[in-house]
């Protein structure tokens, strides 16, 4: 039985991904703020077949406490097998630009808080010698853009430093792997003023599932946002500077 611990476990995108998982009878461990909505997702988790749920309502940037979260996901579990950590926030650029507590709240729940839990687990899966570890980014990091470069700026320090962890790990038997979606159709998303190619969380979800099933490196999800990334960092600045993206 695989012991699962989520941090952000009510988000779109992590709901769909548990739903796969949950059919093979797994342990998990759900970590976000609010418990009410960790109920709904762990009820319907424990429907489709997981074998047991525990509710952790936790905030992430409580940056004092992840050790002590930790400890208590592996004294009721026993042990992790897979870390997935899929939350983030996604404020409107304007407000970031304007508001420095705004501001301090983005690269907090989106950068520093997750570079810190981790770094504070990374001993258990070094001295384990296996495991996954598997986090939530964006395309959005791959290159600034004037509609939203506080956020993209925090998910590409993620990025950046998923591809360190992974080199330093490169010699043991624990997998890190970097996901990257693109916009899909979640609550964060459904007040963007733009919304290109949007994706569905359920197709989104079984991509992610199968990318730590088979301890993928690296997923853009949908597929085609690997050749489109490809494209935009690649474009020179005269062109770059003239689109409005």
């Amino acid at each position: 039985m695989e012991k699962i611990l989520v941090l952000g476990a009510y988000s779109g995108i992590a709901q769909q991904v548990l739903y796969n998982f949950a059919k093979e009878g797994p342990f998990f461990f759900l970590v976000g703020k609010d418990y009410e909505k960790l109920k709904i997702v762990g009820d319907h988790l424990k429907v489709l077949g997981a074998n047991s749920v525990h509710l952790e309502p936790f905030d992430m940037n409580k940056l004092e406490s992840h050790e002590e979260l930790f400890a208590k996901s592996l004294s009721v579990m026993g042990s992790v097998d897979i870390l997935f950590i899929s939350y983030g926030i996604l404020s409107k650029q304007s407000e970031v630009e304007r508001n420095t507590n705004q501001l301090l709240e983005n690269y907090f729940t989106n950068a520093i808080s997750v570079v810190h839990f981790i770094s504070k687990v990374l001993g258990y899966f070094r001295a384990r010698n296996e495991g996954t570890i598997a986090v939530v980014t964006s395309v959005a990091g791959e290159r600034g853009r004037k509609s939203n470069f506080y956020y993209a700026s925090a998910k590409s320090s993620v990025d950046v430093f998923l591809q360190g962890l992974r080199h330093s790990l490169s010699n043991t038997n624990v997998s890190v792997v970097t996901i990257k979606p693109g916009v899909v159709d979640t609550p964060m998303t459904r007040e963007l003023e733009r919304k290109f190619l949007v994706a569905s969380s359920k197709k989104v979800g079984k991509d992610i599932y199968d990318a730590i099933k088979s301890k993928k490196k690296l997923v853009y999800t949908p597929w085609y946002w690997r050749y489109i990334m490809l494209v935009i960092r690649n474009l020179p600045d005269f062109i770059f500077n003239k689109l409005d993206i």
